[in-house]
């Protein structure tokens, strides 16, 4: 199997996962590492953001905030917003997201 079907395989267990549940960016984030041994965090962060684009574009996934007593609030803006968003906040952290930071994603529910 090419990284092209693995990580497409990831997008549809993202996506599957989304439907029923929240997933942080760091999961999404661990699984794109593991494709990518040996990758800078810069190569991962990037990597990470195109493997998201699509996922975004067709409403699989949705950017949000997690709320206190577990309802969300969704981003407002573009995809592409939402992606430098993303992009800024985890360059700004200098090290691999963790729980909680940066962003959530749900699926449509």
């Amino acid at each position: 199997m090419n990284i092209h079907d693995t990580l497409k395989g990831a997008q549809r267990r993202w996506a599957e996962t989304c439907a029923n549940s929240d997933v942080g960016l760091w999961w999404i984030a661990d699984d794109v590492r593991q494709f990518w041994p040996g990758a800078s965090e810069d190569q991962i962060r990037l990597e990470t953001l195109r493997a998201i684009r699509p996922l975004l574009n067709d409403g699989s996934l949705r950017a949000v905030n997690l709320l206190p007593g577990g309802s969300y609030q969704p981003w407002e803006g573009s995809v592409d917003e939402h992606l430098a968003r993303i992009d800024a906040e985890w360059a700004a952290l200098k090290r691999p997201p963790d729980l909680g930071d940066i962003v959530w994603f749900i699926g449509t529910r």
